[in-house]
């Protein structure tokens, strides 16, 4: 039998569109070559629209280097800042924080849920931080914050505002100047859908001036003040970067563009809402809570006697890869990414794989269950 490519339907990478692709596919271009500046300078047009930026990066790394970057160019050491933290990759906030010297204050809350404001408000109206820094959705859980509401509070008490919008940005909305944001740190190969290999940030004047008021900062290349010459006129030469993956991002952004922002967040919710209901067709349960379950991906907890290892290895035997849990989750769920450049089709092989999966694991499943009714859901929403 022809062995197929997996779908990959992890949290990202997610799937790659063909036009995007062929896009990275061209020959490579000299990073000064005046077709190459033209398409950089679009790229970063296209993400300011997106964002609401008044500034933004886009050069070579991963989502932890945006991260690093949004809070070197932004709080000194010996400075405190707010983490409020939904799982792995808000607690790694706290670590970043910690080797730059600053004091990082960690809010948690058990797996799948999210802090409540009332806290939020609490900690700010009683001390002052320099920022407070919220993961849009956690990747480990599911888990999706109020980033909205959030900003409001950030505004009440003069705080600086970054968002870490790595497993959102292009699937909900993160429009920075009406949500109060003053940094978003992400990256391209969750729902932007390029593979992996680019870090991104965005930022406010009122950002950009307090990296002017730290004046030294320990990083170089990390440095917001040696990359934004390079963002004002590619042409001109700090670090190569990685041209390829730009003329990616670039076709990824004229996806997004032309499909439109409110249809590309209503289209992520289309899915979620469709995949979620052939999940509940065959009995299995979320391990996110119902108001805080984000468009971008699902974390499903394992029925008992399905085994985790097993499972997900009969998933690849059926040609679609999905991720283990992390952190607090780990081996006690699944998780489904369901954004970027995916429709009802993925959806489908999704769900049959799983249908399928949990046979092979002793699980009672009727058979075409789940992608009925997430067909039904779909053509319903």
């Amino acid at each position: 039998m022809i062995k197929q490519a997996p779908l990959v339907m992890i949290p990202g990478p997610t799937p790659v569109a063909e036009s995007i692709r062929q896009a990275m596919a061209i020959q490579t271009y000299g990073h000064t070559y005046s077709g190459f500046v033209a398409i950089y300078k679009e790229c970063l047009t296209g993400l300011k629209q997106i964002f609401q930026a008044d500034h933004i990066i886009v050069t070579g790394g991963a989502g932890t280097l945006a991260m690093e970057m949004g809070l070197l160019n932004t709080v000194r050491a010996g400075e405190a800042v707010l983490v409020v933290s939904h799982g792995v990759f808000g607690d790694r906030f706290g670590l970043i924080a910690k080797a730059l010297g600053i004091h990082a204050e960690v809010l948690t809350c058990p797996a799948g849920q999210v802090v409540p404001l009332t806290l939020i408000e609490e900690k700010l109206q009683a001390k002052n931080y320099k920022a407070i820094i919220v993961t849009h959705v956690d990747t480990s859980t599911g888990a999706m914050a109020g980033i909205r509401a959030i900003g409001q509070l950030a505004h009440k008490f003069n705080t600086l505002y970054i968002v870490d919008g790595v497993c959102a940005s292009a699937a909900v909305p993160e429009p920075m100047r009406d949500f109060g944001i003053d940094v978003i740190v992400t990256t391209c190969q969750k729902a932007f859908g390029t593979p992996p290999g680019l870090t991104m940030v965005a930022f406010s004047e009122r950002a950009l001036q307090r990296r002017e008021e730290l004046g030294n900062v320990p990083g170089y290349y990390s440095d917001w003040k040696n990359w934004l010459p390079i963002m004002e006129n590619p042409g001109l030469y700090f670090s190569t970067p990685p041209v390829n993956l730009i003329v990616a991002l670039q076709e990824a952004v004229k996806i997004v563009l032309a499909e439109g922002l409110e249809e590309r967040y209503s289209r992520h919710n289309r899915i979620a809402a469709s995949i979620r209901a052939g999940l509940a067709a065959i009995g299995l349960e979320l391990a996110t809570a119902q108001e805080a379950l984000a468009p971008t991906l699902s974390v499903i907890k394992y029925p008992e006697g399905v085994e985790d290892t097993a499972f997900r290895a009969n998933m690849e035997q059926y040609d679609v890869f999905v991720a283990g849990g992390i952190g607090a989750l780990k081996g006690k769920a699944f998780r489904i990414g369901h954004m970027g450049n995916i429709c009802i089709n993925e959806i489908v092989l999704t769900l049959y794989a799983i249908e399928r999966s949990l046979c092979a694991g002793g699980y009672p499943v009727i058979p075409g269950a789940a992608v009925g009714e997430a067909w039904k859901t779909w053509q319903c929403y």
